[in-house]
């Protein structure tokens, strides 16, 4: 595999992330590069997505929820109790106005990888899985396995069946559902996948 050159702003920022973070990151290039390549989808894109999707991981939730709406988005109660689920956004917010990263679908697909979101792209999708499909996270999603094995033949299934899996562990850990998340599972039914 050819390395992906790194826009020089986002590499000065993921060289200063936490080690163990830049680990996961580079997990899941691997992942979404492999997932892309499986299902058509140009791996560059997806591996690029992928290299930005925690860029803001390591952030002070309190900045966080700050930064979130400093730019406008819309914050939740979930997200107000839970500010560092705001990291996909405001990461895609700041590699958006340094002008690091153009492509709306990077940037969607960097927003939305931690819940999902109805619209998001194939190639939002596929980092979406590979974020979750890290082999460390394992003992987090019981449902792993079922996820990876969807994600081989069939994105929009292994979407729903991460989905699924995370919304009973919510329910059963007495957590609240992030509305994204159901969301998303919500219109993936009325649209017939099953």
């Amino acid at each position: 595999m050819t390395p992906l050159a790194v826009p020089e702003l986002l590499q000065t920022r993921l060289d200063n992330l936490p080690k163990g973070l830049q680990n996961h990151i580079d997990r899941v290039r691997k992942i979404a590069r492999d997932l892309a390549a499986v299902h058509g989808i140009n791996q560059d894109l997806a591996e690029l997505t992928a290299a930005a999707h925690d860029v803001a991981r390591a952030t002070n939730p309190k900045f966080l929820l700050e930064e979130a709406r400093r730019m406008g988005f819309q914050v939740n109660t979930v997200e107000i109790d839970a500010p560092m689920l705001l990291h996909g956004s405001v990461g895609a917010g700041w590699l958006a106005k340094e002008g690091t990263v153009n492509e709306s679908q990077v940037l969607e697909g960097i927003r939305w990888h931690t819940t999902c979101h109805p619209d998001l792209s194939p190639m939002g999708q596929v980092v979406f899985l590979a974020d979750k499909l890290d082999p460390f996270k394992v003992s987090k999603f019981p449902f792993h396995d079922r996820v990876r094995d969807a994600a081989l033949h069939d994105l929009d299934g292994a979407v729903l069946a991460f989905l699924e899996g995370s919304i009973e562990r919510h329910i059963a850990l007495g957590e609240i559902v992030h509305p994204v998340e159901a969301e998303t599972r919500r219109a993936m039914i009325a649209a017939g996948v099953c």
